[in-house]
């Protein structure tokens, strides 16, 4: 304990024996009497019934709790109505990790994963083209860390206080989202 406690312990301490040693007397008379005379009422009315009868009562409720305890219980179960919620789309799943997205690497690595397959989906598609333009460097190096990397492969702060190191994963994923859409509607032809 610190010594600021130790001293407020010690002043409570002196302070409840000044009081306990100038207030006897009415402790005496207003707790001490009335609790005595209590104890020799309940000690006379208790001397009043016979023996016979606190016994009967005691066994009667000792055999009732053991009874109560043995009886199963015979309430209806009632079944809880579940919620049937629909399946979580693409779209709100992308929403979810994007707000996960800011509390380390390994949700940072799902997105950027994500986003990666996409892009490879949409290269894969592509009319004729072996490969999309990417959107410059962070772009590339942020979908590459997806497909290519694992989550691990990233450093991240060794304490609360230190920052992590800069990596790929740190680009706004709203960058490589905006590339996509671009990329979407470069190959349906509507672009404008």
């Amino acid at each position: 304990m610190s010594r600021l406690r130790w001293l407020l312990l010690l002043g409570i301490a002196i302070i409840s024996a000044f009081l306990a040693y100038f207030l006897r007397q009415t402790v005496y008379d207003v707790v001490i009497i009335p609790l005595a005379y209590l104890l020799f009422v309940a000690k006379y009315y208790y001397a009043a019934i016979p023996q016979l009868v606190i016994w009967s009562v005691l066994l009667g409720l000792l055999f009732l709790a053991v009874l109560w305890n043995l009886i199963p219980d015979v309430r209806p179960t009632i079944r809880k109505e579940f919620e049937h919620r629909p399946p979580e789309g693409q779209v709100e799943a992308l929403a979810a990790w994007m707000m996960k997205a800011r509390k380390g690497n390994y949700f940072k690595w799902q997105l950027a994963n994500r986003l990666g397959r996409i892009a490879r989906r949409l290269n894969e598609g592509s009319a004729g083209r072996t490969r999309l333009p990417y959107g410059g460097e962070p772009v590339d190096k942020y979908l590459d860390a997806g497909l290519n990397f694992s989550f691990v492969d990233f450093p991240s702060a060794r304490s609360r206080f230190e920052r992590p190191p800069r990596t790929p994963l740190d680009l706004d994923p709203r960058e490589a989202v905006d590339f996509l859409e671009s990329q979407m509607e470069n190959t349906s032809g509507r672009s404008g």
